[in-house]
């Protein structure tokens, strides 16, 4: 799409012939102008016409924001009720790794709830991981109030976009996972909520 949202009709090398389990890579660059809107392709196969869309990943309209944990409180304090949006999912991503451990010593538990998350979170969109609060108690095999933060600004307009990410449940177990969104564009702010959640529960790929 051009600057003025026009059609373009962009050209393109002509594949003529495909083999069974032949693969041919074309590159095509796009400006997404908005999350929610698509790119939309006619593909041309054997004289017939078939429409594609291409939806964005909202993950990679935000970029990294820095900055130190009281203004992130600051900022958090800020956008309470309308522009605060929470949802509950199943974090099980740890677990397989923690069976990968040659014994329970050989490496924090929490450490590793926090790389898997922290994981997962970055390679699925673009933030600044800020802080992690560790839970202080005997039982080392219980995860409940470990917390991860990341801040991140919209690319189109600058507004903060910031995420916390609390853990309840035993470390060896899946873990019921509270993630929170405050970003004072509501429509964005929720879509990404969704984002988040869909790739915490999602396998982590082998």
């Amino acid at each position: 799409m051009s600057v003025n949202d026009v059609p373009t009709l962009v050209p393109m090398e002509e594949i003529t012939k495909l083999e069974r389990g032949q693969v041919m890579q074309r590159t095509l660059q796009v400006w997404f102008h908005h999350h929610l809107l698509p790119l939309k392709l006619l593909l041309w196969c054997n004289g017939k016409k078939y429409p594609v869309k291409l939806r964005p990943d909202i993950g990679y309209f935000v970029k990294p924001l820095p900055m130190e944990i009281d203004m992130f409180s600051i900022k958090e304090s800020q956008l309470p009720g309308m522009f605060e949006y929470i949802r509950r999912c199943t974090f099980i991503d740890h677990i397989e790794e923690l069976n990968k451990l040659e014994s329970p010593l050989a490496k924090d538990n929490f450490l590793v709830i926090c790389e898997t998350l922290a994981l997962k979170v970055l390679s699925n969109s673009n933030l600044f991981h800020l802080s992690v609060d560790m839970p202080v108690g005997t039982d080392l095999d219980d995860a409940s109030g470990l917390q991860l933060r990341f801040s991140g600004e919209i690319l189109s307009n600058s507004i903060p976009c910031l995420i916390t990410i609390t853990v309840e449940g035993r470390c060896s177990e899946p873990l019921d996972s509270k993630v929170k969104v405050n970003c004072e564009e509501t429509v964005f702010g929720l879509n990404f909520l969704n984002r988040v959640v869909n790739f915490l529960t999602e396998p982590a790929r082998l």
